[in-house]
């Protein structure tokens, strides 16, 4: 990947911090404001559930295909959801090909933990038979243009696309996997909407949903998944550091953002009957 360092100036960077010290961002929001959210679903024909969410100028697409396997051999009545991540480089010129890095893991894996930490994905009810076949599903995260917070803007796109999610619905007749005709549907697989939270810092200064030059001078980040009242994950990257006040404090903050933002986004508003 390209060195970030060299993609922005110290004039910039001065510029960025003076208006945080003042509450003020560059491009006009306060330290709790997001940035315009836009969410549509069923974006891919081929795909079983799908999203493209935009968060300001960033980007992504998500979709969901599934497969028929055995289940683990610890959970023999649960199905199974993986993520994954794709940062491409049409997105942004600080992404190259490659294998996965470690900021496509990373996006992949806060997205995963916040979900799976929560009772969100109802795993029992992607079994077909126990012990013998469950269904796989894998929710796979492309980003399509790279302008800060790919996290927050990747949560919302992978709920979305479960949500909007439809499954064609085996039964086990002795031995073998027959259809029905039926569908599983994002009303039966989802239970509740964990939101991830994702907030900058430079210096002492905190602040929500950093777009990408804020991104590239910041010390660090902190991403808080929550449902309506519980924490279901925190993590957090690069070499800033967060007291144990901070973390209360973000915690709480981020139960209110994540309620508000839950309620504006109405996000079941996608889900398909049948």
């Amino acid at each position: 990947m390209m060195d970030i360092k060299r993609v922005i100036s110290t004039i910039e960077k001065n510029y960025i911090l003076s208006n945080l010290k003042k509450g003020e961002r560059i491009d006009g929001r306060d330290l709790w404001e997001y940035r315009d959210w836009t969410v549509k679903s069923d974006v891919i024909a081929s795909a079983e559930g799908s999203a493209e969410v935009t968060l300001g100028e960033t980007k992504v697409i998500t979709g969901l295909k599934y497969e028929v396997g055995a289940p683990f051999p610890d959970l023999p009545n649960e199905g199974v959801c993986t993520f994954m991540a794709e940062l491409l480089p049409l997105a942004s010129p600080l992404f190259e090909r490659g294998p996965p890095d470690e900021q496509s893991i990373e996006l992949a894996r806060v997205v995963d933990r916040g979900i799976r930490h929560a009772d969100c994905v109802q795993t029992k009810k992607l079994c077909i038979k126990e012990k013998e076949a469950v269904y796989i599903l894998f929710v796979d995260i492309y980003v399509i243009n790279y302008s800060g917070n790919l996290i927050d803007a990747g949560g919302v796109s992978a709920l979305t696309t479960l949500i909007s999610s439809r499954i064609p619905e085996g039964k086990w007749n002795d031995g073998n996997l027959e259809w029905t005709g039926k569908y599983l549907t994002g009303k039966t697989i989802v239970n509740e909407l964990p939101m991830v939270i994702t907030y900058g810092k430079i210096g002492d200064i905190i602040f929500l949903d950093p777009s990408l030059p804020e991104e590239l001078v910041c010390d660090g980040k902190i991403s808080i998944s929550v449902t309506e009242d519980k924490i279901t994950s925190i993590q957090k990257s690069g070499y800033a550091t967060f007291s144990l006040e901070q973390i209360e404090m973000l915690s709480k903050k981020s139960v209110e953002i994540g309620n508000k933002a839950r309620k504006e986004l109405n996000l079941w508003q996608y889900k398909r009957d049948n």
